[in-house]
């Protein structure tokens, strides 16, 4: 005697091999299900996920739930190894969603990664799964324009023209300051003053980036005092910059490195090379020589990735065949020593080398033209 096939638990077991074939279709590996001795069950099997939630976000030197446009953004939760998609919800309204698919293999049940795209703005993230139905975090993502900068200048005792530390020298007055009472930068070795600042009555605080005229100053040790006129009328406080070693500018290749030293390498020579190349392994970071505003990021057929930095002369420089694209966005302020990206070989490039270009004012291919560059990385060098 045959008995009639239960059709409530064919239809359960028939669900949980479709889901189980979704996840396989999807790159996902089920959690086995776990035997528990004690109890006396053997379950066997694996178990189904269920819907997916979020938690978390984290984006490296970020607070959490903060995150650069371009960005690598990991999102924690559960049973998320079935994430197809996720969706940048911005602000109120469907315009300025945005959609980023997930490949097969890059989620996993407790996080998934992406990158931030370019046009996402600050809202909560909702991630569609073939499990379950759609899920928008409890918490809004802020989407920041840029990194927080790496100041690859930071431990030096020296202080680098154009660099994020500046010198600092405050003051107080006794009377009102007569005409002419100033504080001056003077360079020791010359006595030239190469840059002056008008007192305040009753006090202030001057701070100085090392920039005279829009060009950095000599590289030497510098003096910040009170002029003639200031000295019966003003004393400068503890714990000021009384005297310091300035920089003119921060050598790029943060790491070890061979300067160009053939004629194919140097500026010039028989193929009309623009720049000079500099080697370093792949990876080493390259920091900004001075400061200035950028330009240009982007990749070229033989410059591969590229960034141009303008000068507050007008004068321009630039790095090409970075391994990336450059940690920095057009419009940008950079300081001297701030990181930029890190040497590669994209583009027409043979080894993992800086190629770095200089264009007198005003600028890259906006009327200078280029000069050699390969004195600067000399100087500098020598100097950081």
């Amino acid at each position: 005697m045959h008995r009639a096939p239960d059709r409530t638990r064919t239809s359960g077991r028939l669900l949980q091999v479709l889901a189980l074939a979704a996840l396989v279709l999807l790159g996902a590996t089920p959690a086995l299900a776990k035997n528990d001795p004690g109890s006396g069950v053997m379950t066997g099997g694996a178990a189904i996920p269920g819907a997916p939630s979020l938690t978390g976000a984290a984006c490296a030197k970020q607070q959490p739930w903060t995150c650069a446009r371009g960005q690598v953004l990991t999102l924690s939760g559960d049973s998320l190894q079935g994430v197809q998609a996720i969706v940048f919800l911005g602000h109120p309204g469907a315009s300025d969603d945005v959609r980023v698919r997930i490949g097969a293999h890059a989620a996993q049940a407790g996080e998934l990664m992406t990158v931030v795209p370019r046009s996402a703005q600050s809202g909560r993230v909702r991630v569609i799964s073939a499990l379950g139905s759609p899920v928008v975090s409890a918490r809004p993502l802020t989407v920041v324009a840029e990194l927080p900068a790496t100041d690859d200048a930071g431990g030096l005792s020296k202080l680098i023209a154009g660099g994020q530390r500046q010198a600092s020298v405050a003051y107080t007055t006794s009377a009102t300051p007569p005409a002419g009472a100033r504080v001056e930068a003077v360079r020791v070795s010359s006595g030239a003053v190469v840059r002056s600042w008008p007192l305040t009555t009753g006090g202030g605080e001057i701070r100085w980036d090392g920039f005279a005229h829009d060009v950095p100053a000599a590289t030497g040790t510098y003096v910040l005092r009170l002029n003639d006129a200031a000295a019966p009328v003003a004393a400068i406080s503890a714990g000021s910059d009384a005297q310091f070693d300035l920089v003119e500018g921060f050598f790029p290749i943060r790491g070890a490195h061979q300067l160009a030293s053939t004629p194919t390498q140097r500026f010039g020579g028989p193929r009309g090379h623009q720049g000079s190349d500099n080697f370093a392994a792949c990876g080493t970071p390259l920091a900004a020589w001075t400061k200035g505003v950028v330009q240009i990021v982007g990749f070229q057929g033989a410059a591969g990735n590229y960034v141009v930095v303008a000068r507050p002369d007008g004068e321009a420089y630039v790095y090409m065949h970075m391994r990336a694209r450059a940690l920095v966005n057009v419009g940008q302020k950079v300081f001297a020593g701030e990181r930029l990206g890190y040497v590669g070989d994209t583009g027409d490039a043979e080894g993992c080398h800086l190629h770095i270009e200089t264009w007198t004012t005003p600028g890259y291919y906006r009327g200078g033209h280029p000069v050699d560059s390969l004195p600067l990385m000399k100087r500098l060098d020598g100097f950081s």
